[in-house]
C-alpha cells in the first residue's frame, strides 16, 4: 500500500497545496491518465503543480532515475507542487483517472527513459474466510472424548477453560491448555479427549476458507489477548439475527479472516527470529499476573482500586493495559469474567442460579440474568436448560 501526499506536507520532492474549490482550471492541463505503468519519468526545471481530478493517481518521484531503489510513490492527494528537477510521473491505480497538470511559464518536461519500468503493485489478500458454517462453545468433563473424522472444511479449536488432549493418527498426542488454539485443515483426523480433572470448555469454529498456509495446521498456537477479544466478540455475534443486526454475518467473516491472518504472520514472525521490546514484553506479563490473579479468584468481588493495590500498579496504568490488550475497560473484563465462571458453574450442577449470582457477587438473581442474557445471549436458565447431560 502507498502514503498519501497529504501526509507529506513537506519534503525533498513536493509541498502540499490547499485546494481552491473555487478556481477555475485551464481545461488544456487536464491529463487523462489510462496506464498503470510507465518507461519514462518527466522533469522540469521549475516548480510543477499537479492536482486530483477524478479517480485516483499513483506518484512516482526519484532524483536519480538510475538508481530503481531512490523511487517513491505517493497516491495524489488534493494539490502538490513538485520541486525543480524532480523526476516523476503519474500511473493510473483506479480506471477513469484525471489530473491537472500546471508547469510553471507552460514549460515543456524533459522526457527520460528508464530502463526498469514503473508500474502499480499492490500486494494480493491470500487468505480468504468464505464461510463459517457453525460455532459451538461447549464445556466438557472429564473422560469425554470426541473422534473427528476427515472432513471438506477447517476446524479452528480455542480452549477457552481448562485442559484438552489433541490425538493425531493415533499415536501423537498434544496438549492444550487455556486460550490455545489448534486448526484442523480439511481431509484430516484427529481426536479431542478431555483428561484433566474438572472440566473445560471448548470453543470449536468450522469454516471455509482458501489460502491458509499449512504451516499453522494441527500444532498448538497461543492466542493474544487481542485475538481472544475478537474470538469473544465472534461468540457474540453468533447468538444475533438479521433483525438485530442486519450484517452480523459480515462482521463475523471479518473478524474470523483477521484472526486466521495474524495467526500465520504471528507464525511467520516467530519463525524469523522477530521479538518484541522488552517494555512490551513487560507489560504483556504484567497483564498475564493480573488475568491470572482475577481467573484464580473470580468469586472475590474485585474492585479496581483492589487491582490497583495488589499490583502497585497506577490506575491510569492499569487502564491503559486492559485498553490495550482486551479493548475493555477492567470492570467490563471481570464482570465478563464472572459471566463465564457462572456457565462453567451452572453446567456442574452443585448450585442453584441464585446461589451461583450470590456466590459471584452479583446483588440479585434478576440482575444477574440481565447481566447473563446480555452477554451471551440467553438466559442463565434457557442454558441450563440446554445442556445435554
Amino acid at each position: 500500500m502507498y502514503n498519501q501526499t497529504t501526509a507529506n506536507v513537506q519534503n525533498r520532492y513536493f509541498t502540499s497545496n490547499k485546494v481552491d474549490s473555487q478556481q477555475i482550471k485551464p481545461f488544456n492541463r487536464l491529463v487523462s491518465i489510462k496506464k498503470a505503468q510507465s518507461d519514462a519519468l518527466l522533469c522540469f526545471n521549475q516548480p510543477v503543480r499537479i492536482t486530483e481530478h477524478k479517480g485516483l493517481a499513483l506518484l512516482v518521484v526519484t532524483h536519480d532515475p538510475v538508481q530503481k531503489d531512490s523511487y517513491h510513490s505517493f497516491i495524489l492527494q488534493d494539490s502538490i507542487t513538485l520541486k525543480p528537477h524532480t523526476y516523476f510521473n503519474t500511473l493510473a491505480l483506479s480506471p477513469d483517472c484525471q489530473v491537472y497538470l500546471e508547469p510553471t511559464d507552460n514549460e515543456d518536461p524533459q522526457i527520460i527513459a528508464i530502463k526498469d519500468r514503473i508500474k502499480v503493485e499492490m500486494p494480493p489478500a491470500t487468505i480468504d474466510v468464505q464461510t463459517i458454517y457453525g460455532l459451538h462453545h461447549q464445556v466438557y468433563s472429564n473422560g469425554e472424548s470426541l473422534p473427528r473424522s476427515p472432513h471438506a472444511y477447517y476446524e479452528l479449536l480455542i480452549v477457552d477453560h481448562g485442559e484438552i488432549e489433541i490425538e493425531v493418527n493415533h499415536h501423537t498426542r498434544h496438549r492444550l491448555s487455556q486460550h490455545y488454539a489448534w486448526v484442523n485443515y480439511p481431509g484430516q483426523k484427529y481426536r479431542i479427549n478431555f483428561t484433566q480433572d474438572g472440566m473445560a470448555t471448548l470453543i470449536s469454529i468450522l469454516f471455509k476458507a482458501k489460502g491458509l498456509p499449512d504451516t499453522i495446521a494441527q500444532r498448538p498456537m497461543i492466542l493474544g489477548h487481542r485475538q481472544l477479544q475478537i474470538i469473544e466478540r465472534i461468540i457474540r455475534l453468533s447468538n444475533q439475527n438479521i433483525k438485530q443486526m442486519p450484517f452480523f454475518y459480515d462482521e463475523m467473516l471479518t473478524s474470523l479472516q483477521l484472526v486466521m491472518v495474524q495467526m500465520v504472520n504471528t507464525d511467520a514472525s516467530h519463525q524469523e527470529g522477530i521479538t518484541s521490546s522488552m517494555r512490551e514484553n513487560y507489560e504483556s506479563e504484567t497483564f498475564q499476573e493480573i488475568i491470572n490473579f482475577l481467573e484464580a479468584n473470580v468469586q472475590d468481588q474485585h474492585q479496581v482500586n483492589d487491582l490497583v493495590d495488589h499490583f502497585n500498579i497506577s490506575r491510569s496504568s492499569l487502564q491503559a493495559l486492559f485498553n490495550k490488550y482486551t479493548g475493555q475497560t477492567p470492570k467490563a473484563y471481570i464482570n465478563s469474567l464472572r459471566l463465564k465462571r457462572s456457565k462453567l458453574m451452572i453446567h456442574d450442577s452443585k448450585y442453584t442460579l441464585s446461589e451461583i449470582a450470590s456466590q459471584l457477587g452479583y446483588g440479585s438473581i434478576q440482575y444477574f440474568s440481565r447481566a447473563f442474557s446480555k452477554e451471551f445471549g440467553i438466559s442463565p436458565s434457557n442454558y441450563a436448560k440446554s445442556i445435554v447431560k
